[in-house]
């Protein structure tokens, strides 16, 4: 099943960051972890980011052999909180 996932974007361009969001789409077989990630809370205020408010997760996604790290918007709970939505809505679809 695909989860929709805002993913936080960072870019080094020199001296600046880039710091901007997009929308993602992961699926929820391929996760391996999610955990409350305060680092970028940290990061972004000193960087002076309208997202410095937000929270954020880090979230790990399988591909095979290695793993990859996003950096999420919202708190680990409500993102496990949308794959179980998601699994509990396809058994009704599907039951």
């Amino acid at each position: 099943m695909l989860l929709k996932i805002k993913q936080l974007i960072i870019e080094n361009e020199g001296h600046k960051r880039k710091i901007t969001a997009r929308n993602i789409f992961v699926n929820s077989a391929n996760i391996v972890s999610i955990s409350d990630y305060h680092g970028a809370t940290d990061f972004l205020l000193t960087e002076k980011s309208t997202f410095s408010k937000e929270q954020f997760s880090l979230v790990k996604v399988s591909q095979g052999a290695s793993a990859t790290e996003i950096i999420a918007f919202g708190t680990a709970e409500s993102i496990h909180s949308e794959i179980n939505e998601s699994l509990t809505n396809k058994e009704l679809l599907h039951g």
